[in-house]
């Protein structure tokens, strides 16, 4: 990501002189399966690379590129796969996100550096394509549970944090008013993907606190956003408003301005998230700890007890009481011990030790991720089986 921001900042203005041609441009230099890769298709690849400040051997890396879009065209042409011109331009628009600039822009970049639009839409296409075929021939295949979620989050380490500017339009449903607050977002959405002005929008039709101002809310975590929305919002390019986002009493409308990701300065504060758990001295503890497998399991056997036999805490670890930190530091997530404390027996249990809750990705954010390294793991074994069977040569 750090090079697609180097071409944003370099707009207009590139130090990289234009690749040498050497040669008839139309000539073939490789060819894989009877798809053809020419001279011309090389040396625009080598420089969208090295527009990118893409790191490496990048004459090699150029080629290994080409090649394996070759192999994934090929690919999905044997599963009939094709990928339709408005998935082309919301990938597109996706990939120049990443440099907060809209499609367009970023292909008025490219071509004042060098490169042809066609060269890039032609990168987008192979990978989007490739993409859809590894989910849909591997994804029914990969299931990720609970657990290994559990675990993803516990050993989470943030190195970065993303901060995010948007608008809103927040309109209320409660009661027999939700479906009308649902159409009337809907209508928004058609009137403001034609072009319509989001900031007057917000100001006639949101009853949120943002109304007056057009909707805009102050820059904030991304993680701060309802989480329902994270994902979503996550993906809108800036200016792109979002589909609807039913919450518990309004229906919300988002509008990207920016999305930034800042490196954290120093590690980040562990935080540990405990629940204490108070039963009469004496009694066995074993049935509980066969009982529970995480913190959630503890509510269940308070419920009907007075709140304060059950605590649930959340605390950067230097501000944990003494004798709960020494304890806590000798446990893993999910496990327990057992302490006195005024003729009460406390069964103290960790929940999780890692980084703040806003600098966490939410369980969804963890499960597609997991889900992502997978099929990427099972991508390459796939890629390089087409390649062992391809017919490659060079002219």
């Amino acid at each position: 990501m750090a090079q697609v921001f180097a071409l944003a900042l370099s707009l207009g203005y590139s130090t990289i002189g234009p690749v040498a041609a050497q040669g008839n441009p139309f000539e073939p230099i490789k060819v894989i399966n009877d798809r053809v890769i020419s001279r011309f298709e090389y040396e625009q690849r080598l420089l969208f690379l090295q527009l990118l400040r893409q790191p490496g051997d990048l004459p090699a890396e150029a080629m290994k590129g080409l090649t394996e879009d070759r192999l994934r065209m090929w690919a999905a042409k044997q599963y009939g796969l094709k990928v339709a011109p408005a998935a082309l331009k919301a990938g597109i628009e996706e990939f120049a996100a990443r440099a907060n600039l809209t499609g367009e822009q970023f292909l008025v970049a490219l071509e004042q550096g060098g490169v042809q639009a066609q060269t890039f839409r032609d990168f987008v296409e192979a990978g989007l394509v490739w993409r859809d075929l590894v989910r849909g021939k591997f994804g029914p295949g990969v299931s990720i549970s609970d657990a290994e979620i559990d675990r993803a989050l516990a050993n989470y380490v943030p190195t970065s944090t993303l901060t995010v500017t948007v608008s809103e339009i927040s309109i209320t449903a409660t009661g027999e008013g939700r479906n009308s607050a649902l159409a009337l977002a809907r209508r928004l959405k058609l009137e403001l993907d034609k072009g319509g002005d989001f900031a007057a929008a917000a100001r006639a039709n949101s009853s949120g606190a943002t109304a007056g101002s057009g909707g805009k809310l102050a820059p904030m975590s991304l993680t701060a956003l309802p989480e329902n929305a994270v994902s979503i919002v996550r993906k809108l390019a800036p200016g792109q408003v979002s589909e609807p986002i039913v919450l518990d009493d309004r229906v919300v409308l988002y509008q990207m301005q920016n999305l930034k990701e800042d490196p954290l300065k120093g590690p980040a504060a562990t935080v540990l998230d405990y629940a204490q758990f108070l039963i009469p001295a004496g009694e066995d503890v074993s049935n509980i700890r066969k009982s529970v497998d995480t913190c959630n399991d503890l509510y269940a056997l308070a419920k009907g007890l007075p709140a304060e036999r059950l605590l649930r805490e959340s605390h950067p670890e230097g501000q944990v009481p003494g004798d709960i930190g020494a304890a806590l530091r000798l446990l893993d997530p999910g496990e327990s011990t057992v302490f006195s404390r005024g003729g009460w027996s406390v069964f103290l249990m960790l929940c999780s030790r890692g980084a703040s809750k806003d600098l966490q990705p939410t369980r969804e954010q963890a499960r597609i991720q997991l889900t992502n390294q997978r099929l990427a793991a099972r991508a390459e074994i796939y890629m390089e089986e087409l390649r062992t069977e391809a017919i490659i040569r060079t002219p």
